[in-house]
């Protein structure tokens, strides 16, 4: 199974995604309590750029991902979301 192919897969076909990055931190993590010789990411970093959150607060852009990646979220120890609009971003880059 590849979660990450998965995890973008879903978040295409639910959101108007402008750029999306999902990095696997595994690696950073090794001695971490969660690490095991399971061939699944344990700790995934997710950069989402979608308009579709404008008017959105940050708790209810993490709710939305949640509840979207639920079943793939139960098989990873760790996500760390990073979610924006465009403008956002592009004020965040300056």
């Amino acid at each position: 199974m590849d979660i990450v192919k998965t995890i973008e897969e879903k978040i295409r076909s639910s959101i108007d995604v402008i750029d999306i990055n999902i990095i696997d931190e595994s690696v950073k993590h090794a001695d971490h309590y969660f690490s095991s010789s399971s061939m699944l990411p344990s700790h995934i970093e997710l950069v989402l750029i979608s308009d579709d959150f404008v008017g959105m607060n940050t708790l209810r852009r993490h709710k939305l991902i949640y509840e979207l990646l639920k079943n793939e979220i139960e098989l990873i120890h760790a996500i760390s979301l990073h979610l924006y609009t465009q403008s956002e971003y592009n004020l965040k880059n300056k």
